[in-house]
């Protein structure tokens, strides 16, 4: 989720004023799982093209004591650095006209992946200095990637972006989590968090207008993915507790999958499931963004859904203490990495392990 720059923080975290810092957890690897500490809050994920780095947004925490931005981390050495990134505009990256950002990026949700040209785009919601979805190029150097702000195109409405998904057709769908004439909502805590309809979808291609999606109104629209015909928007809608698919085309809902968790950002893997990772319960989350926790001993899940059976089954869940604040889950190789947007750490699972546990355990359970 994210950090509402001085206000909301987490899966949209709001952020508090002065507040004490708990020490933090140890940092001790289990059973099939590691740790990586010490780092900055890595609220949403992406692999780069060559499988060897995480591209991470960064979100401030629950305390705001970190610097929103991208990072990226070495996966051989695990040691994370920030994206370098350099502005050279060019024609045919998001809207005629979008101004480059007079400041540095304040990086939510962000989307990797490939144009027609064969170039590497990053999408990156940004919400300093303005509300927008910047355009990147990824490009190797020497010692990983580098990215270059090609475009943007900029919110002109009330919406407060979450996370964005690239279109086949060179397009893009973002979602919007609530209205509000600043990152700070003009609504109360408990009513984002409550289950009512707070945001929805928006949409844009190349030579029209960014537009809201009719008919997509939800509880805090959270992580979005598309469809690889680009038909379908797959979505988290997180105070619902459920996964939506929906058609682009005819303007509906078709399915919700119901969670027994706060689904933040998504993710595909290899095999066409979708992943999804959030903690379990929203009075924790409101309890931990009221005293400023940095380090939220929140219990959470991870899902793999099965977008043809429109089922879902657990890949990992934990008690709380282990990670605070989950928003991510990305399947790599025979790793899966969470990442969270409070706390100072990313944890590192093995896939089969896990899996197998998990099967396991429903098992017993049937």
């Amino acid at each position: 989720m994210y950090k509402l720059a001085s206000a909301f923080v987490g899966l949209t975290c709001l952020m508090a004023s002065a507040m004490t810092q708990a020490a933090a957890p140890p940092c001790e690897a289990g059973g099939g799982y590691q740790l990586v500490c010490g780092i900055a809050p890595p609220e949403d994920l992406e692999l780069s093209p060559d499988g060897r780095h995480l591209l991470m947004s960064i979100t401030p925490g629950l305390a705001g004591q970190h610097k929103s931005r991208l990072r990226i981390m070495d996966l051989a050495t695990q040691q994370a650095r920030d994206l370098p990134l350099s502005v050279a505009p060019q024609a045919g990256w998001g809207e005629e006209g979008c101004a480059a950002p007079d400041q540095p990026l304040g990086a939510h949700g962000i989307h990797l992946s490939a144009r027609g040209d064969g170039r590497q785009q990053l999408l990156v919601v940004n919400h300093h200095g303005r509300e927008a979805i910047e355009f990147l190029e990824l490009e190797p150097v020497d010692d990983g990637w580098a990215a270059v702000w090609r475009g943007c195109v900029a919110q002109k409405g009330l919406g407060r972006f979450n996370d964005v998904a690239a279109t086949p057709a060179g397009g893009l769908v973002a979602s919007v989590m609530f209205e509000s004439t600043s990152m700070a909502p003009p609504l109360p805590l408990e009513q984002l968090l409550d289950g009512r309809d707070t945001g929805y979808l928006m949409s844009w291609a190349p030579g029209l207008p960014l537009v809201k999606v009719a008919g997509s109104d939800a509880p805090f629209p959270n992580g979005v993915q598309m469809s690889a015909d680009g038909r379908h928007a797959w979505f988290a809608a997180w105070t619902a507790k459920d996964v939506r698919q929906f058609d682009l085309q005819k303007g509906q809902t078709l399915q919700r999958i119901a969670l027994n968790f706060m689904p933040d950002n998504l993710s595909w893997t290899a095999n066409g499931q979708l992943l999804a990772a959030g903690i379990e319960d929203p009075a924790v989350f409101s309890a931990c963004f009221m005293a400023g926790d940095e380090h939220c001993a929140s219990a959470f899940q991870v899902a793999a859904i099965d977008p043809e059976l429109a089922t879902a089954h657990v890949v990992f869940k934990a008690a709380p203490g282990l990670l605070a604040g989950a928003s991510v889950a990305l399947r790599v190789g025979t790793q899966l990495y969470v990442g969270a947007y409070t706390g100072d750490r990313l944890l590192k699972l093995d896939w089969m392990l896990e899996s197998a546990r998990q099967g396991r355990a429903s098992s017993l359970n049937q």
